[in-house]
This record gives C-alpha cells, sequence and structure tokens, in this order.
C-alpha cells in the first residue's frame, strides 16, 4: 500500500508540474511587448523678409534722378530725390518686397505719409498749392494693383512693387518757384500670418 500511494503522489506530483508548466506556456502565448522608439529634432523658424533688386530709374519727360536710392541693410530703402519740371514728368522705381523665410507673413500695417509740400518765393502757399493739386505720389504692385493691409506675403515667394513720383499729365498749372516736396516716407510691418 505504501508503494501505491508513492506511486500516487508521484502522480499528483507530476500532474501538478504539468499543469503549472502548461500555464506558464498558456501565460507565455497570451502575452505581448510593445515598443514605442522615436527621435525629434527641434529646427528653428526664420523670418527674413527684406528689399532687394532695386531697379534704375524710369523717367519719362524733362524729370531728372538727383540722388538715387540704395537698399540699405536689406529693410531699408534710402533717401532719394528727383526733379520734377513739367506736366508728364516722372520717375519710376521696381523693387521687390520678398520673404525668404520659413513663415507665412502678411503686411499687418502700412503707412504712406503725406508728403510736407513747401513753396520757396514769394508766391509759397500758391506754389505749394498747385504742386499739391498735381503731385503724383504712389506705391503700387507691379501690375498696378493696390497694396492693402493683410495682403500675404508667403515663405518663399516675393512681390513685384512700382513706386511712382510725378507731376501730372493732365495740370494745366505750374509754380513759378522752387516747390520742395519732403515727408516721402513709406512703412511696411509684417506680422505672423
Amino acid at each position: 500500500m505504501k508503494n501505491n500511494t508513492k506511486f500516487l503522489y508521484g502522480i499528483v506530483a507530476v500532474a501538478f508540474l504539468l499543469s503549472v508548466i502548461g500555464i506558464s506556456v498558456g501565460f507565455a502565448s497570451m502575452s505581448s511587448s510593445l515598443d514605442v522608439k522615436g527621435q525629434a529634432e527641434v529646427v528653428p523658424a526664420s523670418w527674413k523678409i527684406k528689399f532687394k533688386d532695386l531697379s534704375s530709374a524710369t523717367i519719362n519727360g524733362s524729370a531728372t534722378v538727383v540722388t538715387a536710392p540704395q537698399i540699405e541693410s536689406d529693410t531699408h530703402i534710402g533717401d532719394y530725390d528727383v526733379t520734377l519740371s513739367m506736366p508728364g514728368d516722372s520717375v519710376v522705381y521696381t523693387f521687390k518686397v520678398a520673404n525668404n523665410g520659413t513663415i507665412d507673413a502678411e503686411l499687418s500695417d502700412y503707412t504712406f505719409a503725406t508728403p510736407t509740400i513747401t513753396g520757396t518765393g514769394d508766391t509759397a502757399a500758391a506754389d505749394a498749392a498747385i504742386v499739391s493739386s498735381n503731385l503724383v505720389y504712389t506705391l503700387t504692385y507691379a501690375d498696378g494693383t493696390a497694396i492693402q493691409k493683410n495682403d500675404e506675403l508667403l515663405k518663399n515667394t516675393e512681390k513685384t512693387l512700382k513706386l511712382t513720383v510725378a507731376y501730372d499729365a493732365n495740370a494745366t498749372e505750374l509754380p513759378t518757384s522752387q516747390v520742395d516736396i519732403s515727408d516721402m516716407d513709406i512703412t511696411f510691418t509684417y506680422s505672423q500670418k
């Protein structure tokens, strides 16, 4: 009987071991391992809006250029000085505003100053009034379209602008003495779109 008990214990022990091994195999076959691997980089965006490609003057009539403008530090077009003598005289410059950065921009502010017109002779006020009513001073896109706030300047694009200073071709009067025109300032402010 003792042998039967030993035999029974042996069978129970073997059965227990087989059941533990079976559960372990079953657990192992139902488990999964999930991994997430990767990397990231931070590449800073760039903001590069600038003027470029300023043309030589296109002159009409008897207009002359006293001082030609220059692009200074990519964001400033330096002082220019032109002389107009007759109706139809004009000086036209073209240049580009370029977005060489990686961020889309829009024109958030556009200031076109009102020129100061000052007569110099005995009839200074009358001369200033004549020039004031006949001065053509515009900045448009090259196709003549008006520049507007919120105009887009997308990354890696550029727009060509046209600056015109002229004496109206339909003018019927000229000043009797020299008239000085100053404060012909234009400011663009671009912001992230």
